[in-house]
């Protein structure tokens, strides 16, 4: 009989802490937002670790503007908090988590076009390593040091051992960015072999998902643009060729053989979607609708800086229709070797760039 009742006892404390309720939820994350219809340049909103990145329209204040929609974890609770009014943060989000241990800060950001990029402000984007990338206002640059970070896999890599650094060899203010092709890691655990690192800059985004399994494709190329019609790329560079091997794709080394570096800049049109191109389709997309680019045979060698005008070649008919209507994306790229996107170059190579501006056409 007793053994009845220890198996009565069992099976009710069983079915007790079935139904006995969940404890609540210590998340306190930001899932999705959204803000009034017509106010934004796109629809996509970058939702980051403690950061959304917004793109307003023109002339569309957004500091004081109501969300339409949040949806945060499970319970969680939210405070808005005002933002000084001369920054690009729009104001704060404080998150409380259902259970009241965790409160997290989210800061809104406007993105909005620089007239100007003149390299002045630094970032490190990953906690785990030291590299820096340049940010323009709100306007984030990416770079080779993101997919190099993940390629090496050591934290303890200084910010100068990348292939993107600042330096202060500059036209204006204090800093300008230096890219250099250096020696890559070689195979990674069989996966990829990447046997040379160019250093490129480009706006747009990266993966780490796809870092190893498909390196073209995680560097994402394009940011919304609706300012206008794209007419000029200008800006500074110094390039130097470096005096290393050529180190091919293969892995093969050439002694010898010639390289230079690669500036320019691409329009296109979203498709579906589509919002990037990428590493193996950024120079045939059929979606691409303009393209300034300074020819190889155009770049010239000097320890001084050397001014570059280039004019935007049009593929198809530009409209202002479609800018308005958020159907447009730029990206700029910058890299220390011609075919540094194919994991090849002169070991040595140092391109520096200063003072970038992109000349449009507004549509009166």
């Amino acid at each position: 009989m007793n053994h009845y009742w220890t198996g009565i006892l069992a099976i009710s404390i069983l079915l007790f802490a079935c139904i006995r309720e969940e404890a609540p939820n210590d998340e306190a994350d930001i899932l999705s937002v959204s803000f009034p219809a017509g106010s934004l340049r796109t629809s996509k909103v970058e939702i980051g670790n403690d950061y959304v990145v917004v793109f307003p329209k023109k002339n569309v204040n957004l500091r004081d503007s109501a969300l339409t929609e949040i949806r945060l974890t499970a319970g969680a609770t939210f405070q808005r908090i005002a933002a000084a009014a001369d920054g690009d943060t729009l104001f704060f989000i404080d998150v409380r988590s259902e259970s009241e241990k965790y409160v997290k800060r989210y800061a809104f950001i406007a993105s909005t076009f620089p007239s100007v990029f003149d390299f002045e402000r630094w970032e490190k984007p990953s906690a785990n390593y030291l590299f820096e990338n340049p940010k323009e206002g709100s306007l984030q640059w990416f770079s080779s040091n993101n997919g190099a970070a993940i390629a090496w896999n050591n934290p303890k890599k200084s910010a100068s051992g990348y292939p993107i650094r600042q330096t202060t060899q500059a036209v204006s203010g204090n800093t300008a960015v230096e890219l250099r092709t250096m020696a890559g890691p070689g195979s990674i655990m069989g996966i990829v072999n990447i046997p040379c690192l160019s250093g490129s800059l480009y706006l747009g985004g990266f993966n780490p998902l796809t870092g190893l399994t498909n390196p073209l494709h995680s560097t994402s190329f394009g940011v919304p643009f609706n300012e206008g019609r794209p007419s000029r790329l200008t800006g500074y560079y110094i390039f130097r060729e470096g005096d290393g091997d050529y180190i091919q794709s293969n892995g093969s080394h050439v002694s010898n053989r010639n390289d230079t570096c690669a500036i320019y800049a691409i329009l296109f049109q979203v498709v579906g979607n589509e919002q990037f191109l990428y590493g193996d389709n950024i120079a045939t997309a059929p979606n691409i609708v303009a393209r300034a680019e300074l020819h190889p045979d155009e770049i010239r060698q000097s320890d001084d800086f050397t001014r570059f005008e280039i004019d935007f070649v049009y593929r198809q008919p530009f409209s202002y229709e479609k800018l308005g209507n958020d159907d447009y994306r730029l990206t700029i790229v910058f890299a220390s070797s011609h075919k540094g996107d194919h994991y090849e170059g002169r070991i040595g190579n140092t391109l520096i760039i200063d003072r970038i501006e992109l000349e449009y056409e507004e549509e009166n």
